[in-house]
Order: structure tokens, then sequence, then C-alpha cells
């Protein structure tokens, strides 16, 4: 039986390192990289694939107004929306087109929407969760979800070691993982078939 299930959390909680231990574990897991390279879902097909989606329009609008909001560089707000627009059309692939018995484990998807709004910088976050929420509702997911954490203190020590593209020094770093903790609440709400999986391994060891 085909089964999609979605992989996030905060950013440098060790999200590779638990999807490389649950593909070890079964030959019946399959990545979605490899999908989009045996199917060559290649941008302009995702792109294609979006517009296929139920109320693509009202999504591509919502999509847009996030990224309007967001307190990032023009270059960030652009990709914010190609990646989402990839995000919505590879969901739509696996979940009505994609059909070998298989569980597929997807790094970062829709899901994952609620930490790729966050940033350091001063903007209006209940507003931008809503519209989330919003993209949320209107594609009537069902889609189950691995949520991996650990605490905060070990989290904040692994990105002051290997850093992030959208915080520069400690202090940023401790506001981005509060906000992104408080995000996954949110999103659990939206994601209720949600399981959460502990990765509390030394620096060295993820």
């Amino acid at each position: 039986m085909k089964r999609v299930i979605e992989v996030t959390g905060v950013a440098g909680v060790g999200k590779s390192y638990i999807i490389d231990k649950l593909v070890k574990n079964s030959d019946n897991i399959v990545l979605d990289i490899e999908i989009i390279e045996k199917y060559n879902l290649n941008d302009f097909y995702l792109f294609y694939l979006f517009f296929k989606v139920k109320n693509s329009f009202k999504i591509l609008k919502l999509i847009i107004k996030i990224a309007y909001e967001l307190n990032m560089p023009l270059y960030n707000r652009v990709n914010f929306v190609r990646n989402s627009i990839k995000k919505v059309a590879k969901e739509y692939f696996l979940t009505h087109i994609y059909n070998e018995d298989r569980i597929v484990l997807v790094d970062e998807g829709i899901s994952h929407l609620y930490q790729n709004i966050i940033t350091t910088n001063r903007q209006n976050n209940p507003y931008i969760l809503s519209l989330v929420n919003q993209i949320i509702s209107n594609m009537r997911l069902s889609l189950e979800v691995v949520i991996v954490d650990a605490s905060s203190d070990i989290i904040i020590k692994r990105l002051h070691q290997r850093g992030h593209g959208r915080v520069k020094n400690l202090e940023e770093i401790k506001t981005f993982v509060k906000q992104s903790k408080q995000n996954l609440i949110e999103m659990k709400k939206r994601f209720i078939n949600s399981i959460e999986i502990s990765n509390e391994k030394s620096i060295d060891e993820v």
C-alpha cells in the first residue's frame, strides 16, 4: 500500500539523520528525491502539475501574499514562491499520479511551510501563519507527518556550529528556534496524523 510521509522539524534538528536511519531500516521506503529523478519532475512539469491542483489559483494568491509579507530580501521571497509551488505540485503527483506500492518519505514538504516562513526580522507572524493555514485548508490534506524534535539547547548549538542562511548570530538563532518551535505547535493542529521522533544526538553524531 502506498503511503506518503512528510518529515519536518526545526532547522538543525537532524532531519537528514533520521531520514537516513528510516531508509536503512526498510527496503520499501523511497525518498522523494529519487522519485523526482525517476519521473523527471523538473520545474516546468511541476509548474504544470500545480495548476492541476484544485483551488490552485487561490493557493497561488495565498503564496504570493505570504511572500509579500515576509521580511526577507527579494531573492528569498521569489525563492519562497518557487519552492512553495513545487511543494504543492509534488504533493499532487505523489497523491494522484504516483502508484508504486512504496512508502515515500518527503523531506520538507507542504507541512514544512510553517518553517519556511520564519525569519528573525520583524513581521506579522500571526497573519502569515493564517495564510499558511488557508493553503493547507484549500488543499484538504490528510498527510502523515513525522516531526523530528530535540531540545532547544541542542538545536541552538547545532545551528551555531553549522550556521544558517536566515540567522547571523547566537541571539538571532535563539529567536529563530523559539519561533520555529511555536510554529510546529500550529502545524500539529492542521496535521492530526503526525508523530514526533526525538533526535537528541550530540553535535558530532549528527
